[in-house]
């Protein structure tokens, strides 16, 4: 199937959604850093010695169980370095020993194998694979679920 091309802009009876520009990056810092909008927090992946962001790493605290969903990219440039599990490492850690967590969850799509390496790199279980669901692009493919309980993270 082909990639859909998506609008560069569409718009609603009171906004205007549009693609992010360069531009735009200290309006988005401005409302991005707040507590109330980012809490726990992403991150930025920046290599020691560099001060150039290659990617990201950030998760979500859902406050009704307790679960964590991490989530992460990196640009291809620094695909196969081993940066993305070093970082994901690092929130997994804060959330088991800062947070008090008990369960960080992975969602990835089954053609990324990489991010499939990543999870298992890290020590999480597949717990769940969604079928016939469609990426952004519009292609079927399925959804695996990892998951990383606290009592898993202890002994590894």
């Amino acid at each position: 199937m082909a990639r859909t091309e998506l609008p560069d802009k569409i718009e609603t009876e009171r906004l205007v959604l549009r693609v992010r520009t360069v531009a735009d990056a200290e309006d988005i810092f401005d409302y991005a850093s707040l507590p109330e909008v980012a809490y726990p927090a992403g991150y930025g992946i920046v290599v020691k010695g560099t001060d150039k962001i290659v990617g990201s790493v950030d998760f979500n605290h859902r406050h009704e169980d307790d679960v964590l969903e991490i989530g992460y990219t990196l640009h291809p440039d620094y695909w196969g370095r081993g940066y993305v599990p070093e970082a994901a490492r690092a929130l997994i850690d804060l959330a088991f020993k800062d947070l008090g967590l008990h369960k960080i969850e992975l969602t990835c799509f089954g053609y990324n194998l990489q991010s499939q390496r990543v999870a298992e790199k890290l020590g999480f279980t597949l717990e769940a694979r969604i079928r016939d669901r469609k990426d952004a692009q519009g292609n079927c493919c399925d959804d695996l679920r990892y998951a990383l309980l606290k009592s898993e993270w202890e002994v590894i």
